[in-house]
């Protein structure tokens, strides 16, 4: 949660005295217990620290901001925002979601292994950058005729077509893990001018030609060891992706999802005329296919039928009611597209599929799997704190003076150029944030609150010297489809 900085007056020790339930502690705050894995993640991810501070100042800094959420996260549960229906869904959705994960990770992840032979090949593979010109077709024989003309012209000299059945074009500079893996194998391995195909990819094939590109030079017999980590990561994420994929069709084959053709049609036709097109953020990472407000119109729309199956599957039934209720509890951007009917059957398949995964690592006792419960955990803290900061913001209110001071002295402009700030709601946050800053020494003598200022010293090589540049935002984009 970033709602602003927030000065925390907490007890700074050498040590602290209670017994220590994870590796690294850096901090207790009330029952909570902060590590230095976490700490770290916070760090590079929602940094609060800024220039100017020293590398020790800046941990500090982003430590005060965790312990900050820790109590928060705490007094919502005092409060009972936890024991809350929709905040219960969306909680056990994130407990489901971790469980699913981690059985991800038992079942393919942890099963993957990398021959020094592979990572040689990458390795060298690495070391080029490719120009190459390119066709696509779906149709096999159109490919290799297009491709004997590609040899023997190139690019420019393939006949023009009247449809567009028949796909060009050209890449610069391409390296490894920047393309397709099917075609990665012929470009790296391709002499200048060589022409390679027809390979299989997706929705059909493809032919290339190198028309250049280079070559570096291998530095050192240790510079394969530098690299190691990041090629066996290219590597792993592949293997994982295709065992991934048969892990998946084996669990399923055999369920017989079918969608209830009336039903489903009705159904499609509500999504279609409610749901707008994705809501996509700036940075293109956290975009949301379906809004919790156009789920509260389905919910409305289609209320008539909310008992009527919409699909079935071996062991059961899922119901108009239960897929809106599905999408409902998952966050925003982890929400599957629903506008089309073809969207709407994949989102009724990745549902139903997430039950079955989910049968599955019940089976298999993963909602006690150490993994499974720190990373839920974080995820809940996270959660009930930015629930508790909701609801005292909406218990604010600001006056027309307030805005209009706040106004005068805001470090943004009102009027953007595509779009206008709303200026009420930016006042209503800024006096939220001075409120609880306020509140705030007095949840941390309830609770309780203990830094390990030594243990924070040696996160870093450097404690006393200044931090010269601001901090990199990070924008990560969990993907759970």
């Amino acid at each position: 949660m970033r709602r602003g900085v927030v000065v925390l007056c907490i007890l700074l020790c050498a040590g602290c005295g209670r017994q220590e339930v994870k590796r690294d502690v850096v901090a207790h705050a009330g029952d909570r217990v902060i590590d230095a894995k976490e700490l770290s993640r916070s760090y590079s991810l929602h940094p609060e620290w800024k220039r100017g501070e020293t590398a020790a100042g800046s941990y500090l800094t982003q430590l005060h901001a965790l312990l900050a959420q820790k109590i928060y996260a705490q007094e919502a549960e005092r409060l009972g925002l936890d024991r809350d229906s929709l905040m219960q869904g969306y909680l056990g959705f994130l407990m489901h979601k971790e469980m699913i994960k981690g059985l991800y990770r038992r079942q393919v992840t942890d099963k993957v292994r990398v021959s020094e032979a592979e990572q040689r090949r990458i390795y060298e593979w690495s070391k080029k950058k490719v120009d190459f010109e390119y066709l696509f077709t779906r149709d096999s024989a159109q490919c290799v005729a297009s491709a004997k003309e590609l040899a023997a012209r190139g690019l420019d000299g393939l006949p023009i077509r009247s449809d567009s059945s028949l796909l060009t074009g050209r890449r610069e500079g391409v390296t490894v893990g920047s393309i397709a893996p099917e075609i990665e194998e012929a470009l790296f391995t391709a002499g200048l001018n060589d022409v390679r195909g027809p390979i299989r990819v997706r929705d059909g094939f493809m032919a290339l030609r190198v028309t250049g590109g280079v070559q570096e030079k291998f530095l050192s017999g240790n510079e394969l060891t530098l690299q190691r980590q990041k090629l066996d990561k290219i590597l792993r994420e592949r293997k994982a992706d295709s065992l991934g994929s048969l892990y998946v069709y084996g669990m399923m084959k055999d369920k017989d999802l079918r969608m209830k053709g009336p039903v489903f049609w009705r159904v499609a036709e509500y999504f279609e005329r409610r749901v707008k097109e994705a809501h996509i953020d700036p940075m293109k990472m956290q975009s949301v296919n379906v809004t919790t407000d156009e789920i509260r119109g389905l919910e409305g729309d289609l209320k008539f039928m909310g008992d009527a199956v919409v699909a079935t599957h071996r062991e059961g039934t899922l119901t108009v009611r239960g897929l809106l209720t599905e999408l409902a509890m998952m966050p925003g951007s982890l929400r599957p597209r629903v506008r089309t009917p073809q969207n709407l059957k994949d989102a009724i398949a990745f549902i139903v599929r997430n039950q079955y995964l989910l049968q599955e690592a019940e089976r298999e006792a993963l909602d006690r799997d150490p993994d499974v419960m720190e990373e839920y955990g974080l995820q809940r803290d996270e959660t009930l704190a930015a629930a508790y900061y909701d609801r005292r913001r909406v218990e604010v209110a600001v006056t027309p003076e307030e805005v209009e001071a706040f106004r005068k002295h805001s470090p943004v402009s009102e009027e953007q150029v595509f779009f206008k700030f709303n200026m009420t709601a930016l006042a209503r946050n800024a006096k939220a944030d001075s409120i609880l800053s306020a509140e705030l020494p007095a949840l941390i003598a309830r609770y309780g609150a203990s830094v390990d200022t030594a243990r924070v010293r040696s996160m870093t090589p450097s404690p006393d010297a200044p931090l010269h540049e601001d901090p990199i935002r990070v924008y990560v984009r969990e993907i759970f489809m």
